[in-house]
């Protein structure tokens, strides 16, 4: 680790914050809100299930591709043209109203958005050395959550006088304001600094990927938590919009929970992985995802989802910091992108089987007492499945030492 430990970093600026803030303003708006869009315009469990596998898919798969080209290429690029390309297709979807052609839009996004997390977790990677990674991400990702806090706050003032029932027409201003704000922060990212990309002009070599135990053992959990965390994704939606028929406010106060929660805790998560090493945090992000489920099945109102919010943005500012630093910690220099991309696409090819049987085991086995009953069953399930396989990830490698 010694090479790692004497690697210079470059400065973190406010280029970068912007582009880090702006991009979360956006991702926060359409992330959260897209799912519920969805089940308004008339989706039913079997299409939300399709619709979230092939996102997963569309999302992840395609991250493969683009992290050899960003380890080639340079990554601000990417940044650049996969931002602008997300606001164009959030401003599209504002005019869509029929639930297949939804669907394709949503996918494209996800599309977009298969660009960008490469590049922006790689370029992340450039402001840190291995003594400082997770403080220095933490930071960047606790600045960043302020983008997402604003969103949220932006949408509840925007709904707050809503009246009658949510149809997709009451999201054409959270729409708009998502595609403003990924476009700004294309724009930002033209001025971020970034290290020069190896430019080699060798192909994915997988069998550095496949030698790497420490990050396929890393690879082959991952697989399995992700058919367990993606079972509950396709039945959150309709707890909300059907079951507890929230108006865009209640989302968005709900929404402030979860973003503060994060953003409040990603400095300090970052500085505590340090100091204590990355597999400590790695476990409790993936076990705390357990606890959303749970209280999705047993929610009679909106408080008790912003509850469980909290406790989803304390894990996930957790996996948020500890995802990117583990990985970056076990990939070689010149391959950073592509380790990450490799990790997205194994997750994300998990996620669309779980997806899959989420929709195909709630729709033909649990519903037999009504749709949710059903989707009670289906989150039970998922709340085990999480925390049992969250606590495979006490197998994995530490690869960080405080002493070194």
């Amino acid at each position: 680790m010694s090479e790692e430990i004497e690697e210079d970093a470059l400065e973190p600026n406010n280029a970068l914050y912007g582009t880090g803030v702006t991009g979360m303003f956006s991702d926060s708006m359409s992330h959260r809100y897209i799912s519920f869009l969805a089940v308004a315009a008339g989706v039913t469990v079997s299409q939300m299930s399709w619709l979230r596998a092939g996102e997963s898919l569309s999302r992840n798969i395609l991250q493969l591709l683009w992290g050899r080209l960003i380890d080639r290429y340079g990554k601000k690029w990417f940044i650049v043209l996969g931002r602008f390309l997300n606001g164009v297709l959030l401003g599209v979807l504002i005019f869509v109203q029929t639930p297949i052609w939804m669907m394709a839009v949503i996918i494209g996004i996800a599309v977009c958005w298969s660009i960008v997390a490469p590049a922006w977790s790689s370029l992340q990677g450039d402001y840190t050395t291995y003594t400082t990674r997770g403080s220095v991400i933490g930071k960047i990702g606790a600045l960043s959550q302020v983008g997402g806090l604003t969103a949220m706050v932006v949408a509840f003032f925007i709904s707050i006088n809503q009246v009658g029932e949510t149809t997709p027409e009451s999201f054409t201003l959270i729409l708009a304001a998502a595609a403003v704000m990924s476009i700004v922060s294309g724009v930002l990212g033209l001025f971020t600094e970034e290290k020069p990309p190896s430019r080699s002009d060798s192909s994915l070599n997988f069998s550095v990927i496949l030698g790497d135990h420490r990050f396929m053992r890393y690879l082959l959990i991952n697989v399995v938590y992700g058919v367990s965390m993606a079972f509950a994704w396709p039945l959150f939606p309709f707890i909300i919009v059907d079951k507890l028929n929230l108006k865009i406010w209640q989302i968005a106060a709900f929404s402030i929970c979860s973003s503060g929660s994060s953003m409040i805790s990603l400095r300090y998560i970052g500085r505590l992985m340090d100091r204590i090493g990355r597999r400590p945090i790695i476990v409790f992000s993936r076990v705390s995802m357990a606890a959303a489920p749970i209280f999705y099945v047993f929610a009679t109102s909106w408080v008790h989802i912003a509850i469980a919010d909290i406790i989803l943005g304390l894990g996930m500012a957790a996996w948020m910091s500890s995802g990117p630093t583990y990985v970056i910690d076990l990939a070689p220099m010149d391959m950073r992108a592509t380790y990450l991309a490799a990790n997205t696409a194994v997750f994300g090819v998990a996620a669309f089987f779980g997806n899959l049987a989420s929709g195909y085991i709630t729709e033909n086995f649990l519903a037999v007492g009504g749709t949710m009953q059903g989707i009670h069953a289906g989150l039970l399930i998922s709340a085990a499945l999480r925390f049992l396989t969250g606590l495979l990830y006490l197998k994995i490698f530490e690869t960080y030492s405080p002493e070194e």
